[in-house]
C-alpha cells in the first residue's frame, strides 16, 4: 500500500505553506488575472509547483505481510536486514519479503510477544526479549538461540529490565542506566552514583534519551531536562519546533534513541536533536507524519529510508523523493520539446516555467503544434507554429534572449531545428508532399535538393558543418549537404529512429521506438543490451552527466548507467551492463516520458537535467541522486530436502541419492526499487547458464544424479563490471550402492574374471575348433584323395561296366543281322527285344551315374517332396517287366497300406531300381519282392528280397563294411560294382539306413530304414 505525503521541510525551524511562496514574477502574472480567479489559482499552485520535498510511503499491515499491526521495535543489523518486534513474533524484512520467527517455526522461543529490542551486539547482531524476559539472539550459523540473561547489563538494584530505557554507551566503560524514576551512572559493573528523578514523566513511554554523554528526560509537564556525568540536573531549552506542532500526550511526545542519535516525536513531527548550547537543544524536522500511535522510529539516511512503527497501524517506510516534477500554474503538464531559459527556467511549447512559478502562454500566446525548439549559440530562440494573440499564424519565429520577437518566417513550418558549428540554423520541414531539409537564409528557408523523403523523418543531427545524421520511420542515413553523398545503414532502416546524441568521442547514440537503442562507433552499428524488463526498447532521450553516467528516458521510467560500461560492451570487454531504474516513487507523476521531439531533454545552466513526461517536467541534479545500491550479501535462507529443513554446515550439504526434490531460498536485503536488484542462479555440474530467480527467491531441483554440484547465486552490486555479489552452496549427492567405488571395484574385478573366463572358454573353443578344423581338413584331404582315387576307379569301372553291354549289344546286332538274312524272324524278334532291354539298362546306368555324380557335389540341394508310393511302383513295374521276363523272373509288391512318402523321389527311385537290377542279375526263374511297411517314428521300412543265388560270407562282409564306413571314407573296393556304390551313397543322402541279409543259394534281402511317410491311407495288401 503506497501513500504520498507532501509538505515536509527538513532543516526548517518553521513549516512554511507552499501557497505562500510564489515568486514575484509569478505574482505579477497572477495579479494580471481576474480577481475572481486568484483564490483558485493559489490552490492550483499549492498542488503543482512542488516547492518542497515529499516522500513515497509504503504501508504494511496484517493485510499485506505483517502477522499483526503492533510494531514495538525496529533495528537494522550488520547484514542489512530490518528486524521488527511484534506481539506475534519477530519479523525480519529484506525490503520485499517478511520472515516470521515464532514458536510454530522456531520452538526455542517461549512466547511470541516480543516486548522490544535490547539492541545490537558488538557484531551488530540483533538480540531481543519476550514478555517473560527470555533473551534471544543469533549464533554464527544465523540460528535463533536463547542467551543467558546474566549477560545483559542490569541496574544495581536489580530492577526489571523491561523498565530500562538506556543501555551503556557503546565503546565507553562508563554510561547511564535508567529504571523507573532513578538514573544510575555505571563504570563497568560498578555503580558510581545514582539520582532520583522525582519529576520524570512515568505515564508516557520512551521518556529517556542520550546525546553527547548527557542523559535527557521528559518531566511531567513534557519539558526536557538533562543529567550530566556528575549527576547535575538542569532545564533544557528546545528550539526549532513550530508552536503549532507542539502537542502533548502519551503517544505524541517521546524520545527515540538510535545509537548516538536522539530523535524527538512532537505531535505530527519527528525531529533530530542537536546540542546547540550549554543547556540548549535544536530540533531539525526530519519527518512530518500523521501516523497514529507511533511507538518505534529509525532513520537510515544512507538507505534513503525512515521507518515508523505504530502500535495499531503497522509499519511505514518513508523514502524521500529525489526528483522534482513541475507543471504549469493551471495544472497542465504534458511536455515535449524544451529550451533552457537563463539558468533555472525552461521554455516549452506552452510557455515559460520555473521551479517555483510559471507563465502559461508566455511570451506569444498559445502554441498550436510542433515538437522542436532551439536555443542558438547567441541565446536566441527558434519556435514554430504559434497562433499569436493577434490571431495571425506564423510557422517559424525567432526570439531574442529576452523572448522578444526578432523575425517571423512564413511559408515553411519547422519540424526540427538544429545549429551547425558555424552558426547556421537548419530546419526539417514538410512541403505538403515530401520531407525536406533547408537552412535559414535571409528572410526565408533555403531547401537543399538532396533530401526528398515521402516516409516520415523524425529527427536530424549535425556531425559538422556539412554532414548530418537523419533518422525517421524505416530510414537512417548520413548526408553530406554539400556533395549530396548519402551513406545508408541497412541494419537501422527497419526501425523508427526517435532520438540522436553525439558524444565527445564521436560515438552516435541512437534511440528507437520499440526496438531498443544502438551505438554507431567507427561506422559500425552496435545493438546495446536491454534491461531485464525490456523497458529500454523505447529510448526517448540521452543525457550524459559529468560523472560518466548516461541518463535515458523511456515509456516506463528513467534509467542511468555507466557510459563506460556501454563502451566496454561495444568493445566486447563485458557481456552485461548494470542499469539503475527510477520510477514514479522517486518523484515522477508518471512513469511515461515523452519523446519524438527535439530536444527531448536538456541540461540547465545550474546543472539540473530536465526531461519531459506526460505529466510534468522531471528535473533533478544528477550529482545529488544517491539511489541505494544492492551491495548486501546473499544469504541462503532456507534449504529443504523433500520438504524437511536442513542445517547448512558452512556452505556444503550432502544428500541421499533417493531424495526427490531440493528447495533453496535465498535472501539479500535491499530497500531500493526491486528492479535494481536482480538475483540469478546456476547449478554448475548440470547447467552453466545463469537464470533469474523467481520473485520469492526460491529455486527447486528434482532428482539430481549422483555427483558434486555448485549451486551459485549472484547479483550485480551496482556499477562496474566486476561489482558482483555472489554466494554458493556445494551440493553432494551420495551414490547408490551400485554407484560407489567399492561396488565399481568389485564389479571391475568380476568383469575382469568374467573376461578371463570368456578368454579361457574362447581359447578352449578355438583350440577345439582348431582341432575340429584340422580333423575336417584331414578328412577332406582323405576324402579328396579318395575322390581322386575314386575317379580313376570309376573311369575303369564305368569302362568295364559299359564295355560288356556294349560288346553284347554289338554281338546282338550281328546276330540279329544274321537272323534277318536267314529270315529267322522269330529269332530276330527275340534278339531285338534283348537289344532293347540292353539299351534301356545302359541308359538307366548312365542316368543313375549322372545322378550319383551330382549327389557327390557338396552344393547338391536335396529337394524333398510328398508323393504317392503307388505311382512310383508302377513306374518300376513298367520299366522291369520285359527285363525280368528275359530271365524268367517276376516282380511282386507287398504293401501294408497305401502310402505317401516325404523324401527325394528321384534318389529313392534310383535306389529301388539298382536293388531290383542287382536282384535280377543274381536270380533266374525266381521272385523279386518289394515290401513296404510302417516303421517307428512315422517312417517306413522298404525291403527288397529275391530268391536268387545269394552272397558268400566274404562278399557280404565287404558290403557291410562299405556301408558302415561310407560316411567316413569315400572308397570303392576293387572289383566291386557301381550298383551298391550308388545304393549306399543315395541312401546316405536320403538319411536312410541300409541292412543286408544274404545266404548262399537262398537269396538276398536288402532293407532301407528311415524313409519318412507322409500319410498312410488304407491297410490293404496288394500284389503285382
Amino acid at each position: 500500500m503506497i501513500k504520498h505525503y507532501k509538505g515536509v521541510v527538513p532543516g526548517a525551524n518553521v513549516i512554511y505553506y507552499p501557497a505562500l511562496r510564489l515568486s514575484l514574477p509569478g505574482m505579477r502574472y497572477l495579479i494580471c488575472k481576474k480577481a475572481a480567479l486568484l483564490f483558485m489559482t493559489l490552490l492550483i499552485a499549492l498542488d503543482v509547483m512542488a516547492i518542497s520535498p515529499d516522500y513515497s510511503v509504503t504501508h504494511y499491515t496484517n493485510e499485506n505481510g505483517l502477522p499483526q499491526n503492533s510494531i514495538k521495535g525496529i533495528e537494522l543489523d550488520k547484514n542489512g536486514f530490518l528486524w521488527l518486534a511484534t506481539e506475534s513474533g519477530l519479523l525480519r524484512f529484506d525490503g520485499r519479503q517478511f520472515k516470521l520467527y515464532d514458536r510454530k517455526h522456531f520452538p526455542v522461543m517461549v512466547s511470541n510477544r516480543i516486548i522490544g529490542f535490547m539492541g545490537l551486539t558488538e557484531d551488530n547482531v540483533v538480540y531481543f526479549y519476550d514478555e517473560h524476559l527470555n533473551y534471544y539472539s543469533f549464533n554464527k550459523q544465523r540460528e535463533l538461540t536463547r542467551i543467558d540473561a546474566k549477560a545483559i547489563r542490569r541496574t544495581p538494584d536489580g530492577y526489571d529490565p523491561r523498565q530500562l530505557d538506556m543501555d551503556q554507551i557503546k565503546g565507553k566503560d562508563e554510561g547511564f542506566l535508567g529504571a523507573r524514576d532513578t538514573v544510575y551512572y555505571m563504570s563497568g559493573t560498578k555503580n558510581l552514583w545514582k539520582r532520583w528523578l522525582p519529576d520524570i514523566n512515568q505515564e508516557a513511554y520512551k521518556v529517556i534519551g542520550n546525546l553527547n554523554e548527557k542523559l535527557y528526560y521528559l518531566d511531567k509537564q513534557f519539558k526536557i531536562k538533562s543529567v550530566d556525568s556528575k549527576g547535575n540536573i538542569k532545564d533544557v531549552l528546545l528550539k526549532g519546533v513550530h508552536p503549532g506542532l507542539t502537542v502533548t500526550g502519551l503517544y505524541n511526545y517521546c524520545f527515540f534513541q538510535q545509537a548516538r542519535d536522539l530523535y524527538l516525536l512532537i505531535g505530527k513531527g519527528i525531529y533530530q536533536l542537536h546540542e546547540s548550547g550549554e543547556q540548549e537543544l535544536t530540533a531539525e524536522l526530519v519527518l512530518q507524519t500523521d501516523v497514529p500511535g507511533i511507538y518505534a522510529y529509525r532513520n537510515y539516511p544512507s538507505l534513503n529510508l525512515q521507518v515508523v512503527g505504530s502500535l495499531t497501524h503497522g509499519l511505514y517506510l518513508y523514502r524521500k523523493k529525489q526528483f522534482k516534477t513541475l507543471r504549469y500554474i493551471n495544472g497542465y503538464g504534458n511536455f515535449y520539446p524544451q529550451a533552457v531559459y537563463r539558468d533555472t527556467g525552461v521554455l516549452t511549447n506552452w510557455g515559460l516555467i520555473y521551479p517555483s512559478s510559471s507563465k502559461f502562454g508566455y511570451p506569444l500566446g498559445i502554441r498550436d503544434i510542433g515538437r522542436s525548439l532551439l536555443r542558438d549559440n547567441r541565446g536566441h530562440y527558434w519556435i514554430n507554429s504559434w497562433l499569436l494573440r493577434d490571431g495571425k499564424f506564423y510557422n517559424i519565429i525567432e526570439l531574442d534572449e529576452q523572448l522578444k520577437m526578432v523575425k517571423r518566417y512564413g511559408g515553411k513550418s519547422a519540424l526540427c531545428y538544429q545549429q551547425t558549428p558555424d552558426g547556421t540554423i537548419w530546419v526539417l520541414t514538410h512541403d505538403g508532399y515530401q520531407y525536406r531539409m533547408g537552412q535559414i537564409s535571409g528572410d526565408s528557408v533555403k531547401l537543399i535538393p538532396h533530401l526528398r523523403s515521402k516516409t516520415p523523418v523524425v529527427t536530424f543531427l549535425p556531425e559538422n558543418n556539412e554532414t548530418f545524421w537523419i533518422g525517421g520511420v524505416n530510414s537512417f542515413v548520413k548526408l553530406n549537404v554539400r556533395t549530396g553523398k548519402k551513406q545508408h545503414y541497412k541494419s537501422l532502416e527497419q526501425f523508427t529512429i526517435e532520438t540522436l546524441y553525439l558524444d565527445d568521442d564521436k560515438v552516435l547514440w541512437i534511440g528507437t521506438t520499440g526496438n531498443g537503442f544502438f551505438a554507431l562507433k567507427e561506422n559500425k552499428v552496435y545493438a546495446l543490451p536491454l534491461d531485464i524488463k525490456n523497458n529500454l526498447t523505447n529510448v526517448h532521450a540521452f543525457l550524459e552527466d559529468k560523472h560518466g553516467f548516461m541518463w535515458m528516458s523511456t515509456n516506463n521510467g528513467l534509467f542511468r548507467c555507466r557510459k563506460e560500461a556501454l563502451t566496454h560492451f561495444i568493445d566486447r570487454k563485458t557481456a552485461t551492463v548494470y542499469y539503475q531504474y527510477f520510477s514514479k516513487e522517486s518523484g515522477f507523476n508518471t512513469n511515461e516520458f515523452n519523446g519524438s521531439c527535439s530536444p527531448s531533454a536538456v541540461a540547465l545552466g545550474n546543472g539540473k537535467f530536465s526531461f519531459p513526461s506526460l505529466d510534468g517536467l522531471v528535473q533533478f541534479y544528477p550529482d545529488s541522486i544517491n539511489e541505494v545500491l544492492p551491495v548486501n550479501k546473499i544469504f541462503v535462507d532456507k534449504l529443504l530436502i523433500d520438504g524437511k529443513p536442513q542445517l547448512l554446515a558452512g556452505n556444503r550439504i550432502n544428500m541421499d541419492p533417493s531424495f526427490k526434490y531440493l528447495e533453496v531460498q535465498v535472501a539479500s536485503p535491499y530497500f531500493g526499487h526491486p528492479a535494481n536488484q536482480m538475483l540469478e542462479y546456476r547449478l554448475s555440474g548440470l547447467d552453466s547458464t545463469w537464470q533469474p530467480l523467481k520473485e520469492d527467491n526460491t529455486v527447486v531441483f528434482n532428482n539430481l544424479a549422483y555427483g558434486k554440484y555448485n549451486l551459485q547465486f549472484r547479483k550485480r552490486g551496482g556499477f562496474g563490471e566486476h561489482n558482483v555479489v555472489t554466494t554458493s552452496v556445494l551440493l553432494s549427492v551420495k551414490p547408490f550402492f551400485y554407484q560407489t567405488i567399492y561396488f565399481k571395484a568389485v564389479l571391475l574385478i568380476a568383469v575382469c574374471l568374467l573376461v578371463l573366463l570368456i578368454v579361457k572358454l574362447r581359447f578352449a573353443y578355438l583350440v577345439k575348433r582348431n582341432k575340429a578344423l584340422e580333423l575336417e581338413v584331414e578328412q577332406r584331404t582323405l576324402h579328396l584323395r579318395s575322390a581322386n582315387h575314386l575317379k580313376e576307379k570309376i573311369l575303369m569301372m564305368v569302362g568295364h561296366d559299359l564295355q560288356s553291354p556294349l560288346h553284347f549289344l554289338g554281338y546282338l546286332s550281328e546276330s540279329n543281322y544274321e537272323a534277318l538274312v536267314a529270315e529267322e524272324h522269330e529269332k530276330a524278334g527275340q534278339i531285338s527285344r534283348e537289344m532293347k532291354n540292353t539299351t534301356k539298362k545302359i541308359y538307366a546306368f548312365v542316368d543313375e551315374f549322372n545322378l550319383w555324380a551330382r549327389v557327390q557335389d557338396e552344393r547338391f540341394n536335396l529337394n524333398k517332396t510328398a508323393f504317392p508310393l503307388g505311382k512310383l511302383l508302377n513306374e518300376l513295374h513298367v520299366f522291369y517287366k520285359e527285363i525280368l521276363e528275359l530271365r524268367g523272373n517276376r516282380l511282386t509288391f507287398t504293401i501294408n497300406g497305401e502310402y505317401e512318402l516325404y523324401t527325394n523321389r528321384e534318389l529313392l527311385k534310383a535306389v529301388l531300381r539298382n536293388l531290383v537290377d542287382n536282384a535280377n542279375k543274381h536270380t533266374r526263374n525266381g521272385v523279386i519282392d518289394i515290401h513296404f511297411s510302417e516303421d517307428k517314428n512315422e517312417t517306413c521300412l522298404i525291403r527288397v528280397s529275391d530268391t536268387g543265388n545269394g552272397m558268400s560270407a566274404e562278399v557280404l562282409g565287404k558290403l557291410k563294411a562299405l556301408i558302415s564306413e561310407r560316411d567316413k571314407v569315400f572308397t570303392i573296393e576293387p572289383g566291386s560294382k557301381l550298383g551298391y556304390q550308388f545304393i549306399i551313397d543315395f541312401a546316405l543322402r536320403l538319411g536312410a539306413r541300409i541292412t543286408i541279409d544274404s545266404e548262399k543259394n537262398k537269396g538276398t534281402t536288402v532293407s532301407l530304414h528311415g524313409i519318412r511317410a507322409a500319410v498312410s491311407v488304407t491297410k490293404t495288401l496288394h500284389h503285382h
